[in-house]
């Protein structure tokens, strides 16, 4: 009888031990739920935390390991949704950052990564101005490369690297552009050249225009191989000029074409 007692408290003891042990894990497994349901009978809660699961910002079901939410802003107020910063100095380039990376650390030839960051204060001894960039840095890359930024002086966009320090321009593209449709805008009637069919212009005498030529080498009004190889071309403003000549060359066309048709009637009648 006496060892009947024994084993049974035994049993109760080794029982109760058991069951103490394991309800740690049930509560841990539960922590999350238990939390966020807490949080949700909270009426005064915004945010949510969950020792697993998806964290929000503003948000009690986030469905994103982070969601962010905020009430509806206004066509006056920016609606920050995530605000990154530097302690500001006077001197150096404070540019917060956000990086994509693959996850090595060990070896720097295997370390790759994506980042977006703004140059929110310039450097006093160079210069530079505030800029918004994204860069990305390859396994054999010793740092990353810059491959696309907007600056802060009159909104420069660049692409590669390729000399921004030319100013009348917007967009800076390294090696070139491939598109299926290019549109130039005309800012001014005047940059077009429909004019020269008006009955006011004053178009260049033949022999003129042949001592022009015979002396520069090139029309009138059209750039010199120089000036094209030391500042480019505006393709705007060189439909324009072609246009223009193809214009006169049309009104020469036609003078001479008089011209013709009057000689043949003179010599029609001197052969009568």
């Amino acid at each position: 009888m006496k060892k009947r007692f024994i084993c049974g408290i035994l049993f109760i003891v080794a029982f109760g031990v058991t069951t103490s042990a394991q309800r740690p894990s049930t509560s841990a497994k539960n922590k999350a739920a238990a939390a966020q349901k807490e949080t949700a009978e909270n009426t005064n809660a915004e945010n949510v935390f969950p020792a697993t699961g998806f964290a929000g910002i503003g948000i009690l079901s986030p469905t994103a390991p982070l969601e962010i939410k905020k009430s509806a802003g206004n066509t006056r107020n920016k609606n920050f949704m995530l605000k990154l910063s530097n302690e500001w100095a006077s001197s150096g380039q404070n540019e917060p950052s956000i990086m994509f990376s693959n996850g090595e650390t060990s070896n720097p030839r295997n370390i790759s990564f994506w980042s977006i960051g703004a140059r929110v204060s310039g450097d006093n001894s160079l210069k530079t101005p505030q800029t918004f960039k994204i860069s990305h840095k390859s396994g054999g890359d010793a740092v990353e490369k810059e491959l696309f930024s907007i600056d802060s002086y009159e909104g420069r966009v660049k692409i590669g690297d390729v000399n921004t320090q030319i100013d009348g321009y917007k967009l800076y593209v390294e090696q070139g552009i491939l598109t299926e449709k290019v549109k130039v805008a005309v800012k001014n009637s005047k940059d077009w050249y429909d004019h020269v069919f008006h009955k006011n212009y004053s178009l260049m005498p033949l022999n003129q225009l042949d001592a022009y030529i015979q002396k520069n080498k090139h029309l009138p009004g059209i750039p010199t191989t120089e000036e094209v190889m030391k500042d480019g071309q505006d393709l705007g403003k060189m439909n324009a000029l072609l246009l223009q000549k193809i214009e006169e060359l049309t009104l020469y066309t036609i003078e001479l074409k008089k011209e013709l048709d009057e000689t043949k009637k003179l010599i029609k009648k001197s052969n009568q």
